[in-house]
């Protein structure tokens, strides 16, 4: 779907709405039970149309997404990034990033966006950030760029800097195109495709995973652009707004990296032990049915999607019997969206465990859900017998009362739940 953009321009593709959001917060669940990232100042981020404006990490694999997914589970804010020309040359590629809202970073397009009130990320960096090669680890490339700052001050939009850690060191670069032989194929693809030769990296080992470090991200006060009545072509106020954002933006990345420093839980192995050490009770003594606590606090934090990083891939939910249009949900995403579709019906924000125990080989969860003001929903109290195999949820079958769940168990020989 696409929305049309003014004087007859190319359409825009339409902002991802909210269940797409989500969705997208289901996939990156695994990833952010690994990166377990850490967020500082999103509070700075003004409850308005604003343009993001920060450093681009090497490959950008998983930190963009990761970060776009933690402004929509933390503040509800959608971002719509704009990509170089050269990626719409790549046809999967292209048709990816489209997906997730990317925008072609046009004048045109960032205008419009900013007439829609549409908030808005830009690498002022861009591929050249990208495809650093070795020993440019977060240094920003930002050349005489002041496309972004002359649009912000046109329309008055605000600039949020922001910086991101951590992914730079997911991949060792093993050959880049400051190498004779590499710089001769990097120029001819920039010919043909517009695109040098990026940076050929290794990850885990000799393989291309990436290692798994730990993401901090940073936001910072908002740059006001208003203050320069709307002259975007005015080349000094756009080198002002520049640099005032750059420096920003190289602070941040000197905070986190000091940050990281300090950080107890930097290291995957440090933050598994704190996982497995400093946990409950019911951890010790029933860790099924503390996987399922777990599962639900993902769920008060980040909504149904936020479940899904407990879920297995081909996770099983089934509906209460006689519930309208009750049915069978095989699929992760095909059961995170059912959740979503009903707690929205009923308009339920969260779900109050009341009790979590592990009956034979099944976990018993009670729960009531809640709207946003923590009144019961209509209704509101509910009993789900889940089956949990190697640390994942594999199914999950809601009942409206505590009988039917427990014969439910008693009959799990015969008739699988």
């Amino acid at each position: 779907m696409t929305e049309p953009t003014p004087h007859g321009g190319p359409p825009l593709p339409r902002v991802p709405d909210r269940r797409q959001l989500d969705r997208l917060a289901s996939i990156l669940a695994p990833v952010r039970r690994v990166t377990q990232p850490k967020v500082l100042g999103i509070e700075h981020i003004p409850h308005r149309p604003v343009l993001f404006a920060g450093n681009h990490s090497r490959y950008a694999l998983l930190d963009l997404p990761v970060m776009m997914g933690e402004l929509w589970t933390c503040r509800r804010i959608a971002v719509r990034p704009l990509g170089e020309h050269a990626h719409y040359a790549i046809p999967v590629w292209r048709d990816l990033l489209t997906m997730c809202g990317m925008v072609r970073g046009t004048r045109a397009n960032v205008r419009a966006l900013m007439r829609d009130g549409q908030n808005i990320l830009v690498f002022p960096g861009g591929t050249g950030e990208v495809f650093k090669g070795r020993g440019h680890d977060y240094q920003l490339i930002w050349k005489e760029r002041l496309g972004f700052a002359r649009l912000s001050i046109e329309s008055g939009y605000p600039i949020v800097p922001f910086a991101a850690v951590g992914a730079e060191e997911m991949y060792h670069v093993v050959v880049d195109r400051e190498m004779p032989i590499a710089a001769q194929v990097s120029a001819l693809m920039r010919r043909l495709v517009g695109l040098p030769l990026p940076p050929i990296p290794r990850g885990v080992g000799l393989t291309m995973l990436p290692r798994p470090e730990r993401l901090y991200f940073w936001f910072g006060q908002p740059v006001d652009t208003s203050r320069y009545g709307g002259a975007g072509d005015d080349n000094a106020a756009a080198r002002a707004v520049r640099d005032e954002v750059r420096a920003a933006v190289e602070t941040g990345i000197r905070m986190l990296l000091a940050e990281r420093e300090r950080d107890p839980q930097r290291r995957l192995l440090r933050r598994l032990w704190h996982e497995v050490h400093e946990v409950p009770q019911l951890a010790a003594h029933d860790p099924d049915a503390w996987l399922v606590t777990r599962a639900f606090e993902a769920w008060n934090e980040q909504g149904a999607a936020g479940a899904a990083a407990w879920m297995s891939r081909w996770v099983q939910l089934s509906d209460p019997p006689g519930w309208p249009d009750a049915g069978i949900w095989r699929g992760r995403d095909r059961a995170v969206a059912r959740l979503e579709e009903v707690t929205a019906g009923l308009g339920a924000t969260s779900a109050e465990l009341t009790e979590a125990r592990t009956i034979r080989d099944r976990v018993l969860a009670a729960f009531e859900l809640r709207d946003a003001s923590g009144s019961p929903t209509s209704p509101s109290g509910f009993v789900a017998v889940f089956e949990v195999d190697a640390d994942q949820i594999l199914r999950m079958a809601v009942f409206r009362d505590r009988t039917a769940a427990l014969d439910a168990i008693e009959r799990r020989e015969q008739q699988p739940i």
